[in-house]
């Protein structure tokens, strides 16, 4: 509801055109991998998200705050009775989910050029597909199932016919309520979505 209210909010102050933006045009200049010739853009935003990733799971194994998150993640009344700092543990969910989004933010336009007040709502929507096929609570599954999707959306444009291109993503949405009514769980349940006995 916030993100709506501040993107609103940012429609009404800034307009609803996108805006072009050059950031750092030398990024497109090709460096030799293995005998690819691969935009230096591209090798950054995958060392970036590597980056990313790595350092949200050791955030979230390795320390107070992250296994404070978990633990109000798993059941929030009982972490609050076993002494977990629940301001500190919701200031700290909102300020890393805002540290996150900006950097997507700023991979995106760098790729894109463009800038545009609504260009988070299709990340947003895949970036919770993504979480509920990989498990919810599972950070490598999340990880896993973005790729998985990712993949599949390529293979669907590859191999679609041209005519039935433009319904990609009905495919993939499909692709994605299959494998919700096979394992409703996710791919990569995490160990605390299991039965205890």
């Amino acid at each position: 509801a916030l993100g709506f209210v501040i993107q609103n909010g940012l429609l009404a102050v800034y307009g609803g055109r996108p805006k072009a933006i050059s950031l750092w045009p030398d990024l497109n200049t090709p460096v030799a991998i293995a005998g690819a010739s691969v935009p230096l853009l591209q090798v950054i935003v995958i060392v970036a998200t590597l980056v990313v990733v790595c350092s949200l799971a050791l955030l979230l194994k390795k320390t107070r705050i992250g296994l404070e998150m978990r633990a109000a993640a798993e059941n929030f009344t009982m972490a609050r009775l076993l002494g977990v700092r629940a301001n500190v543990v919701i200031t700290g969910a909102f300020a890393l989910s805002g540290a996150l989004a900006a950097a997507v933010a700023m991979i995106m336009v760098t790729q894109t050029g463009v800038a545009d007040v609504r260009m988070g709502g299709q990340i947003m929507l895949v970036a919770f597909i993504a979480t509920v096929i990989g498990g919810m609570g599972s950070l490598p599954g999340a990880v896993a199932a973005g790729f998985l999707i990712g993949a599949v959306s390529v293979l669907l444009q590859a191999f679609l016919p041209l005519d039935a291109r433009p319904f990609r993503d009905a495919f993939l949405y499909t692709f994605v309520i299959v494998s919700l009514l096979l394992r409703p769980q996710g791919l990569f349940a995490s160990n605390t979505s299991k039965p205890r006995v």
